[in-house]
């Protein structure tokens, strides 16, 4: 046992004791400055200081650890630990997944049918011809760029179309001033997702009963220039199903970390959904109006993965474009706070789970609205 009174040793544990109380400094100082940016939730932020408080504290008083391990009858600190780390991610994935279903499916279904219907009342009065193409927005506080994205829809000259812009919960202009520049704004009173307003939308072209629907993003990243080859190619290539994929350009740029969970995704959605895509969570798509009750998705968030496995398992014809996306010049993307990348691979695999094991109908999800004759 005289190893252990070896000064050099306890010099070497005291080192790495002192490194482990900087790391834990260090790491409490980097999560502070990360909240006062806004970029975690109080939750979050609070679990990642209470645990690196523990580490600090453990690093200090080593002897605390040794009490925990005899009182829980562990074999070391270092299971401790790692035990300590397991629960605490798995309580904050919990946790987020709880708070996205705090709004529970009937209240989903409220905030939907309410919008629906009022929308439904509102325009049957004064539109009663054959819409050819709808083309979709959702959109939450994008009051900056949604005039801009609606306007250059217009300058494609297209005949026999309508936009619809989803208000998803907006507390800024958005809704009022996609009205203004000649689109139709369904109203949700509260926030449902990305993946909700979507669904609403889709709902909402029920009404005109049109042979396309084209999904866009509200805040410019995706130039309204390649929708008349989205539908030139439903139209004359047979596809069911168009998607305007990013990554089929090399002027696409985004972070490593979303570059990597892409073709992670992309290339598990190819293999189960037995499809060959390039971009599977693309928000950039068209479809025939008669397909989409084959794609339509339960998630009220992200949404991509489970409708397009919906797609390739259902035997859709899909088929890509090129579209040089670009990057958001005002707002923040849904993975601005970085606890949402945790969360989205939870999502993933509710999605895969949904796209194999629940079957949703489009008209039965809301039946305030009627079939068009």
């Amino acid at each position: 046992m005289n190893f252990l009174l070896n000064p050099y040793m306890v010099e070497e544990i005291s080192i790495v004791r002192v490194a482990l109380m900087v790391v834990s400094l260090f790491a409490i100082a980097v999560i502070t400055k990360v909240r006062k940016d806004q970029r975690v939730g109080n939750q979050f932020f609070g679990i990642i200081v209470i645990f690196w408080s523990i580490a600090f504290l453990t690093a200090l008083r080593p002897e605390i650890l040794d009490d925990i391990v005899i009182i829980t009858g562990l074999f070391n600190k270092a299971q401790f630990l790692l035990i300590l780390s397991v629960i605490i991610i798995m309580y904050l994935l919990t946790l987020q997944l709880i708070k996205n279903k705090n709004i529970s499916y009937d209240f989903h279904r409220i905030v939907r049918n309410a919008a629906t219907s009022n929308f439904r009342n509102e325009i049957t009065r004064s539109i009663n011809y054959r819409v050819n193409l709808i083309v979709l927005i959702a959109a939450k506080n994008e009051s900056k760029t949604i005039g801009n994205v609606i306007e250059k829809i217009h300058s494609l000259g297209m005949s026999s179309y309508k936009i619809i812009v989803v208000n998803d919960g907006s507390t800024d202009d958005t809704g009022l001033i996609a009205k203004e520049k000649g689109a139709l704004v369904l109203n949700h009173f509260s926030n449902l997702g990305i993946g909700g307003a979507i669904k609403t939308g889709y709902m909402a072209s029920l009404i005109f009963k049109p042979e396309i629907v084209i999904c866009i993003d509200a805040d410019g990243q995706h130039d309204p220039k390649y929708i008349p080859e989205m539908i030139s190619k439903i139209k004359n290539e047979n596809a069911d199903l168009v998607l305007a994929s990013r990554f089929l350009t090399s002027d696409y740029k985004t972070s490593k970390i979303r570059s990597i969970g892409n073709k992670f995704y992309t290339n598990l959605v190819n293999k189960i959904g037995k499809i060959s895509i390039s971009d599977v969570t693309t928000g950039y798509r068209g479809i025939k109006f008669n397909k989409l009750e084959s794609i339509f998705f339960i998630a009220e968030t992200n949404w991509a993965i489970e409708y397009t496995i919906r797609a390739g398992r259902n035997g859709l014809q899909i088929k890509e474009i090129q579209a040089i996306s670009t990057g958001r010049d005002f707002g923040k993307s849904q993975f601005h706070k970085i606890e949402r990348f945790f969360v989205y691979n939870i999502n993933a695999i509710t999605q895969i789970f949904n796209a194999f094991f629940r079957t949703p109908k489009l008209i039965e999800i809301d039946d305030s609205i009627p079939k068009s004759p």
